[in-house]
């Protein structure tokens, strides 16, 4: 067999690093500078990994095909054979290529095929993404070809999962230094932002730290090799422990800087990134296990190299940043400070841990019984580590989830424990079978008391379920409440809507073929169930139905289901094949862990969202157990070389050492026996050899020349093949999470509630640098039209106080003028130069962009509808009909397309309302109650219609229903419905008899106190008004609203020795406030001397 190029070499080491790399990243990385955070931000970066390995892929497959191979042997080469048959030849080819299919062909049929493909703004799984998982485990299968690369895989990925468990016990003992929105103290989040999501990624890998770890007592007891000097055993253990807590100090030290290092720009953006890939590095290191190698080479000192490197360039960055554009700003009572010491204390570590590594005896013979216990231990510890982290997760699904993997792996070791004792050691059947017979027992009574607690209530039950952590397990069946009331709704909806169930069950050909990867958030809305209102934000709509064979049939319908569950039980079949076919104790119980990992997916499924983690910790798996039976000798994987047969050995059992690299098997398939080559083939081909080195001497410069010219068009080849892989992950993904980051930044701006129209043009400034790194995201212009509605109101705002005209609509407005504006300054004297009017022209512009980009995205036709409402309303004065009727047209369509929303549902009734059609408007506002009847806008809005409509006495009924529900539901318009209930005093006193039941049950509350006193002074009522005016003045004190209206009522009253202690009371209020004007001070002087003066007349 011909030896690999160098070319190939390396493209073999970029494919194995692009697997540890995502290993090591996707479950840790999350972007604090981006607005998404996690998901995305994590799909991005596989894709990235993904395109390169597929790069360096071809590459190789170019190199292979253009260097020269030997004659095929007398026997064959199974390369040879038709492509079909090799591909099908494949363990798992035939489901992944149906799987993959039936994904392309829902997204040609989705109901938003570029959605479908590139994945929605929430979350990013679309077909692209989940394409990369599968060229992800596809890589893995064909190029991990040794043991020791499988070895590598599995350690990087345990040890990388430390970071995560790590971080969620810094969180529950409240030492996180980044201050989370949600609570991540009682059910910790890590680096997935979600206890949930958090929770699945931990219980898949746990299955393979077991796995280690019960190899390494196994090769423990059967080894026979006695440590000469123990210290250096634990010297080694020692320092494998020293880097990895150098690798954790690091990792937390950039999250301090993080958290408290502040900067105008985005130069920090490496930081979190590079102290992942550094500790990376030293896991790497531990996971080559350089105690075995004979010397110590050069490349294991990188990983120290790049930490000392990543430490000067953090200090030197941080130091020459100092100025008005970096601050630190300290969290109370969260560390972050202290940043620099805890990189200290990680370059300390890994000093540490290098001296031990460089000073310590080497031992590349058979390992000792301690190094194998030791190894053992440090497996255990990080497996202990993640179910402690997954139990203050407190997210039930994965709990189940690992409590079935638990028990898949568990019962499978013991099995096949079992089979080898009956096969190789009679005397331990017995053990084995009572291991089984217990665990299975246990397993019984487990679920047994599971049941209970969930069905029984009797009293020790109902005590345990108010237990923290371990109540949640009794609240499984509860969907009255909580989470369970949520999922409920969603997968079967209420009596107004079907759910999932229901949208599955409308159209029966979507229903096969699916509506497409990521678009359970348009195709939902028709289905959605309101009584999800009082549980979750009104304005959400569920893009997941949290559980994952509901989101199979939605996305790609009966077709996707079929298939994954085809996947999943090939994957199965060959597992149990192999599991019962190998001898090799050590791969059968990998492959256990493997299957477990996969169960633990599956299982916790049922209730819970696959992220980008699980599914490539799933793709992983299916990977490693494909590639396990090539290393075994079970079939020949594509590219793998033909392996000279061993000697045969004997099986061995559970208790019998066995090597990591043996390679055994139950039979030697015929693809892999040995090439026979003949001496007199040999000869044969010695003599060829030695003719075309007599040939003419001027052919062979003629040769080599052509050789060097192929080389070099190869090379030529290779490069653009790289350029364009650079290029893709530029285009495809570093574009999106930059745009992604200037969306943050800009919402930094506008977001600001007190924010001026200068801090409006810096976030749309930053809008715009998004939007042409990402034209078609709707998800910017539905941004940016906001920040250009809120500019609108700020320059009309102006223009009233400066009696300068609106202006009028621009006509020629468009999204690319706004985009020329390519800087803050230009974009300034835009909006500057622009009146109102030509404003929200632009505004119109790009918010029709973002309906033109997702149509079927309710929220984009109700915006347009709110922008023509406010151009009615605001700038019109109500004058401009034409505006009213667009508003309604556009909320027309938006409740077409979310018929359940009553939100949408209101609004649009109000407009009908303004257009003089009251009925038609009531009409809508009774579908709005009819579907939420809990919703007390709609209430508010029938009353209002009422009122305008001059019926007083039902306009009241439904405000005083109002009121029951919320006593503070009329605050903002509580004056506009007094003015006009004027007229009817008798209303008017019901509605303040309202006020008065609604305060009996919130009597500290002062702004009842004051509404009631209103109500009372419009009534004619002048002594309840001035006790309601009282108690709202011993409430509040320093309200000088309600003191100033106190003091006009005791005035009113005659009262005016009072009336002028209160006013007294007033001005000494009103001195002490800044914001009092003048000629405010002077009204609340001459008041007083008014009110002196007529109680001294008497």
């Amino acid at each position: 067999m011909s030896r690999p190029s160098p070319v190939s070499v390396w493209c073999e080491r970029v494919i194995e690093g692009g697997w540890l790399l995502a290993l090591l990243l996707i479950p840790t990385y999350f972007n604090l500078l981006s607005a998404r955070h996690f998901e995305p931000d994590k799909a991005t970066t596989l894709r990235s990994i993904v395109i390169i390995m597929l790069a360096a892929a071809l590459i190789h497959a170019l190199e292979k095909i253009s260097t020269p191979r030997p004659p095929a042997n007398g026997n064959g080469d199974v390369n040879s054979a038709p492509w079909w048959r090799r591909i099908a030849a494949v363990p798992l080819a035939i489901p992944t290529l149906i799987y993959a299919a039936v994904f392309v062909l829902a997204t040609v049929v989705s109901v938003a095929p570029l959605v479908s493909f590139w994945g929605s703004y929430q979350r990013l799984q679309g077909t692209f993404t989940n394409l990369s998982y599968i060229t992800l485990g596809v890589l893995i299968a064909l190029y991990l070809r040794r043991r020791a690369q499988l070895d590598r895989l599995v350690a990087v990925m345990i040890l990388s999962s430390l970071i995560a468990a790590c971080y969620g016990l810094v969180q529950h003992v409240q030492l996180d230094p980044l201050p989370w929105r949600g609570d991540v103290v009682s059910r910790v989040a890590s680096t997935m932002g979600n206890s949930i999501f958090v929770a699945a990624y931990m219980i898949m890998v746990l299955p393979y730290a077991l796995y280690r770890g019960i190899i390494a007592m196994h090769h423990a007891r059967s080894s026979q090799v006695s440590p000469p000097q123990p210290l250096i055993d634990l010297g080694w253990g020692a320092a494998y422990a020293l880097l990895a807590l150098a690798a954790l100090a690091l990792v937390f030290a950039a999250m301090m800087f993080g958290a408290v290092v502040r900067a105008a720009d985005l130069r920090y953006w490496w930081v979190y990134p590079g102290a992942l890939v550094v500790a990376g590095g030293l896991f790497l290191l531990i996971a080559l296990a350089p105690h075995r190698a004979e010397r110590l080479t050069f490349g294991k000192l990188i990983p120290g190299i790049l930490l000392i490197g990543y430490v000067f360039l953090l200090g030197v960055s941080y130091t020459l940043g100092q100025g008005p554009n970096q601050r630190v700003v300290p969290l109370e009572g969260r560390p972050g400070v202290e940043w620099p010491l805890w990189l200290g204390i990680a370059t300390v570590l890994m000093a540490a841990g290098y001296a031990l590594v460089i000073l310590l005896p080497r031992r590349p013979d058979a390992p000792s019984r301690l190094s194998y216990v030791l190894e053992a231990v440090g497996a255990f510890v990080i497996a202990a580590l993640l179910l402690i982290a997954t139990f203050f997760t407190q997210s039930r699904g994965p709990w189940i989830g690992g409590f079935a993997a638990l028990f898949v792996f568990f019962t499978l070791v013991i099995v096949l424990a079992l089979r080898r004792a009956h096969r190789d050691n009679p005397e331990r059947v017995r053990l084995w079978r009572g291991l089984l017979i217990g665990e299975v027992a246990l397993a019984i009574a487990l679920g047994g008391f599971l049941a209970a607690f969930n069905l029984s209530d009797a009293p020790v039950f109902q005590q345990l379920r108010d237990v923290p952590y371990i109540g949640r397990m009794g609240r499984l069946l509860e969907v009255e409440s909580g989470t369970g009331r949520v999922r409920w709704l969603i997968w079967f909806g209420d009596d107004k809507a079907g759910g999932a169930v229901g949208l599955i069950r409308s159209n029966p050909l979507r229903m096969i073929v699916g509506w497409g990867p990521e678009t359970m958030f348009v195709a939902y809305n028709p289905f959605y169930p309101p009584s999800l209102t009082s549980l979750e934000a009104r304005s959400a709509s569920p893009d997941r139905s949290h559980q994952a064979y509901l989101d199979e049939i939605i996305n790609k319908g009966l077709l996707g289901l079929i298939s994954y569950l085809f996947l999943l039980f090939s994957f199965f079949a060959l597992a149990w094949r192999l599991m019962t076919r190998l001898n090799d104790w050590g791969l059968q119980v990998l492959i256990i862990a493997a299957v477990a990992a996969v169960t633990a997916h599956a299982v916790e499924g049922l209730t819970g969202i696959p992220i980008v983690s699980t599914l490539m910790l799933q793709w992983v798996s299916f990977a490693v157990v494909v590639s396990a039976g090539g290393i075994a000798g079970m079939y020949r994987l594509p590219g793998m070389p033909p392996v000279q047969a061993a000697p045969e050995k004997v099986p061995a059992s559970p208790g019998s050492p066995t090597p990591d690299n043996a390679i055994r098997s139950s039979r030697t398939p015929k693809d892999r026996e040995p090439e026979k080559t003949t001496t007199s083939a040999r000869q044969r081909d010695g003599r060829r050899t030695q003719a075309v080195r007599r040939g003419s001497s001027s052919g062979r410069p003629t040769a080599s020349r052509t050789r060097q010219e192929g080389r070099a068009a190869a090379i030529a080849v290779y490069a653009v093949i790289l350029i364009i892989a650079l290029l893709s992950v530029w285009a495809f993904n570093v574009d999106s999470v930059l745009a992604d980051m200037r969306l943050q930044q800009a919402q930094g701006y506008i977001d600001n509630p007190g924010g001026r129209l200068e801090q409006q043009i810096i976030g749309a400034s930053y809008l715009l640098d998004a939007i042409r790194m990402e034209p078609d995201q709707d998800f910017y212009y539905l941004t940016l039209g906001r920040s250009l509605m809120t500019m609108v109101t700020l320059r009309a705002d102006e223009a009233r106080r400066n009696g300068a005209t609106l202006g009028q609509i621009d006509p020629n407005a468009s999204v690319a003028t706004l985009l020329q504006l390519d800087d803050t300054a230009a974009l300034q004297s835009f909006v500057l130069q622009r009146t109102p009017m030509e404003l929200l022209s632009y505004a119109r512009a790009v918010l029709l962009r973002a309906q033109q980009l997702a149509p079927l995205n309710k929220d984009h036709a109700a915006n347009l509808a709110r922008m023509y409402n406010f151009w009615y309303q605001n700038l019109s004065g109500g004058q401009d009909r034409e505006a009213l009727m667009q508003a309604i047209e556009w909320y027309q369509r938006a409740h077409t397309i979310a018929p359940q929303d009553v939100a949408i549902l209101n609004e649009y009734a109000t407009a009908v309302a303004r257009s003089g059609d009251h009925d038609q408007a009531l009409t809508l506002l009774e579908k709005s109650r009819w579907l939420d009847p809990l919703y007390n806008d709609t209430l508010l809005r029938m009353g209002d219609i009422l009122r305008t409509q001059g019926k007083f006495a039902d306009a009241v009924d439904h405000y005083l229903m109002v009121l029951e529900r919320d006593p503070r539901a009329l605050d903002g318009q509580i004056t506009a419905i007094a003015a006009a209930l004027s007229s009817d005093p008798d209303q008017m006193k019901r509605l303040r008899d309202g006020y008065l039941s609604a305060r009996s049950s919130r009597p500290d509350d002062p702004q009842l106190s004051s509404i009631i006193g209103l109500l009372s002074v419009r009534a004619g009522d002048l002594e309840t008004a001035a006790s309601a005016f009282a108690e709202a003045v011993r409430l509040q004190p320093d309200n000088l609203e309600a003191r100033q209206n106190y003091t006009i009522v005791l005035s009113d009253l005659l009262r005016y020795d009072q009336a002028a202690q209160q006013a007294q009371e007033l001005l000494t209020l009103a001195s002490q406030r800044q914001e009092t004007t003048d000629q405010q001070r002077a009204a609340i002087e001459a008041l007083l001397g008014y009110l002196r003066q007529r109680a001294s007349d008497g």
